[in-house]
């Protein structure tokens, strides 16, 4: 919901272009040492250390909300992504205890829906509230919302731990994680198909609503309800694809598709269009931009040959290398359109980088059920 907010905070803290880049650039901060952050994390209960994340990004939301300028704003957003990104490596230490290996790509689209409903919502309401009250008492509400679930979660979550699962904690402990994930692959690959995917989407998130009100004249509640298409998209398909994957046994089959339509789709949303044509594609951006996600968070726990603390650390370093695109796009497109006075230009660049959803695919393994089990090999008959 950045985005939606950002024309009110520029009125009230008075930053420009360059600095909104940079507080785009602040939601992936944490990413920058998350690989460090993971070889400790995994020595402490997952339960505990995620409830301690949830906590401090309820602090920095109340940080923000009393920012009296732009630089405490940004910081506070800099500690959100350190709460954001390291608390994922205790969430994937729990996923493992959890779910089983035949369900996982179904309950990770499970998870991606419930928080497209919470975005489309946001992306809706947020416009409409921002008539009545100001972004801080936005990030308030926000704050007390996490600090609600961290009661919740301190109340009723607990470990599920197997005892093949507790004697590979026992003996599998940060350095020696990341020594084995460093010489595989498949994390650097995973890692830049997330890039390319989750760059333009992110950005495009951060300045569309800015782009339609400023340049395309449309309103703010229309250019809102636009960009929830997007969600609503993502919501279409997060938990059909997961269903889909785990019935028919492939991975790979459900992310390479998005590398190809995508770039065209988020021309369109730059495009001339009317806000109904607009809103359309937004919905197709959505399907297309959401449905390689549950499959990617799916594949690392797949992958063979690795223990959960192997998982979890594999999982920090394909943050890292996604976090590249994500730390630079948001200033790229702030400093391009300072220059330019045009977002569209700044943006234009960005539509091709969903390509890497299917580039990296040919060279990424299948890790799906069928693609796992060995083929029949059958003999030829004698003579």
């Amino acid at each position: 919901m950045l985005g939606i907010l950002l024309p009110s905070m520029q009125a009230e803290l008075g930053f420009d272009g360059v600095q909104a880049g940079w507080l785009g650039s602040a939601r992936s901060a944490g990413n920058l040492l998350v690989f460090a952050a993971s070889i400790t994390l995994v020595r402490f209960s997952p339960v505990k250390t995620f409830n301690g994340f949830t906590l401090l990004l309820a602090l920095s939301l109340l940080i923000g909300v009393f920012a009296p300028d732009f630089w405490v704003l940004l910081a506070a957003l800099a500690i959100y992504s350190v709460g954001v990104s390291w608390g994922q490596i205790p969430m994937n230490m729990i996923r493992q205890q959890w779910i089983p290996p035949r369900e996982t790509a179904t309950v990770m689209g499970l998870i991606l829906t419930f928080g497209a409903v919470v975005l489309m919502a946001g992306l809706i309401l947020v416009p409409i509230a921002i008539q009545y009250v100001t972004w801080r008492a936005v990030f308030a509400v926000n704050a007390v919302i996490l600090l609600g679930l961290s009661v919740c979660w301190h109340l009723t979550a607990y470990e599920r731990i197997a005892p093949t699962y507790a004697a590979a904690r026992l003996t599998d402990r940060g350095l020696g994680a990341a020594r084995n994930i460093l010489h595989r692959r498949e994390f650097y690959l995973l890692g830049l198909a997330t890039l390319g995917g989750a760059t333009t989407f992110m950005t495009f998130m951060l300045f569309l609503p800015t782009y339609y009100v400023n340049e395309r004249g449309i309103g703010l509640q229309t250019a809102g309800i636009i960009t929830a298409m997007i969600q609503v998209g993502g919501l279409s398909v997060n938990l059909l694809v997961g269903v889909v994957s785990d019935r028919i046994g492939r991975r790979k089959l459900l992310i390479w598709p998005s590398g190809i339509v995508l770039p065209f789709l988020w021309f369109l949303m730059l495009a001339p269009l009317p806000p109904l044509a607009l809103g359309f594609v937004g919905f197709l951006v959505g399907v297309a931009a959401w449905m390689p996600f549950p499959i990617l968070q799916t594949i690392p726990l797949e992958l063979p040959g690795l223990t959960p603390s192997d998982r979890a650390v594999g999982q920090a370093l394909q943050f890292t290398v996604q976090t590249t695109g994500q730390l630079i796009a948001p200033v790229f497109v702030g400093v391009i359109a300072a220059a330019t006075g045009s977002y569209h230009a700044a943006l234009l660049p960005l539509v091709v980088l969903p390509v890497l959803f299917a580039v990296t695919m040919i060279f990424l393994p299948e890790t799906g059920p069928k693609g796992r089990r060995p083929a029949t090999i059958v003999e030829a008959p004698a003579g």
